[in-house]
């Protein structure tokens, strides 16, 4: 009895040091807008430090909609995060990918806006809402 009223209070002492052990992470919201016909989305990915070896998403998702909302716990870094979507283009016939920062705020949502395709080559516009 003595150990499990030993470690209930040392369990309770670090939480009271360190309040991220008993909170739930940050969640941040994503959204894709794209209401054209050229470019058929599929993934999307999260990278919050590029500099962490070896470089994998923290988050990744798979879609089969040009215009969707996603939900991210516990990104490590909020500001320049790296985006990736991967995308099949109908014009070329080809798999691609584009890449564009954003910053992820607990209060808002990051969109990516893709009104402009040239070619193959979307322009991301990313707001906050």
């Amino acid at each position: 009895m003595r150990i499990l009223i030993i470690f209930i209070s040392f369990f309770l002492i670090s939480c009271e040091d360190d309040l991220d052990c008993c909170t739930m992470p940050p969640l941040y919201n994503l959204e894709l807008r794209y209401n054209g016909d050229r470019l058929e989305f599929s993934r999307i990915s999260v990278l919050s430090n590029p500099a962490s070896s070896p470089a994998f998403p923290e988050h990744a998702f798979d879609f089969n909609s040009n215009n969707e909302s996603f939900e991210i716990y516990g990104l490590k870094n909020t500001i320049d995060v790296y985006v990736t979507l991967s995308f099949f283009c109908t014009a070329d016939g080809e798999n691609h990918t584009k890449e564009v920062k954003a910053d992820f705020y607990e209060d808002r949502t990051t969109v990516l806006l893709i009104e402009r395709v040239i070619g193959c080559e979307p322009t991301i516009q990313v707001i906050y809402e």
